[in-house]
């Protein structure tokens, strides 16, 4: 693996930059993998959760091709699901990881968030049981343009929250972006609502690898590392994680001024 351009720290959070999203994605995979070998060899099985994002897909692509990972010891998770959309449905998060990572893989178990449950309340309840059955070792995220994490958008995001799955209504700039990602035609085509894992799911994981290209995510990207550690960006949160890992490109890492080396 090939040494990132640049390597610096947030407070606790690590932060690379590397020349492309490519490299960006294998660079991501290559330490998730390490991450998930490590765990195998104390554990007879390991969670990992993921995220259904276009941002995640070189990265997804690496992981899936990891070496010396003995997949059917893995149990895969997800961070959110759309209310009302059903797993088949193309812009559901389930088929998503299901395409480009679940259906690739022999795994021991892919846990899955019913989004078209008739009760929402109780789809959460089970997943948050799934979680505390099999409490994951490692997720595998992205950062929204607003700051999110999985579905905590701004107003919804709680640093204490009490529960670790919740029923959440989609911010406007979250629901914009699903329509720049290019998985809706319009906004009036996107959810409003979404079930979702909480911050303290995320800050309850022994490692997190962030994997955040694009020009779209500099300025969320900015906010997360030189702003306060507040709500107004959710993922500045991880700047107090123990192992959090974000892996950058020139496009996302433009607007870092001095804490870019």
């Amino acid at each position: 693996m090939n040494d990132p351009v640049a390597r610096f720290q947030r407070d606790r959070l690590n932060v690379t930059l590397w020349p492309d999203r490519a490299a960006l994605g294998r660079a991501a995979a290559y330490l998730a993998a390490s991450i998930l070998r490590d765990r195998l060899k104390a554990a007879r099985r390991v969670g990992v959760m993921l995220a259904a994002a276009p941002s995640q897909d070189e990265f997804l692509a690496a992981f899936r091709q990891a070496q010396g990972i003995d997949w059917p010891r893995v149990e895969a998770f997800h961070m959110d699901e759309y209310v009302g959309l059903s797993a088949d449905a193309p812009q559901s998060f389930r088929r998503f990881l299901d395409a480009r990572f679940f259906s690739q893989l022999n795994l021991g178990a892919a846990h899955l968030i019913e989004g078209d449950a008739p009760d929402p309340d109780a789809a959460c309840a089970r997943y948050a049981a799934a979680l505390q059955a099999l409490p994951p070792a490692l997720i595998c995220a992205g950062i929204g343009e607003n700051g999110h994490l999985a579905f905590n958008d701004p107003p919804v995001a709680d640093f204490d929250d009490p529960a670790l799955v919740k029923p959440v209504t989609l911010d406007h700039a979250c629901r914009v972006q699903q329509v720049n990602d290019g998985c809706f035609p319009t906004i009036g085509d996107v959810p409003e609502r979404a079930l979702t894992v909480t911050i303290p799911a995320f800050m309850g994981v022994p490692h997190v690898v962030l994997c955040v290209p694009g020009a779209a995510k500099a300025a969320a990207v900015a906010a997360t590392l030189n702003g306060a550690v507040e709500t107004s960006c959710p993922a500045s949160v991880l700047r107090g994680h123990g192992d959090a890992h974000l892996f950058l490109d020139p496009d996302s890492a433009a607007h870092l001024g001095e804490y870019r080396n």
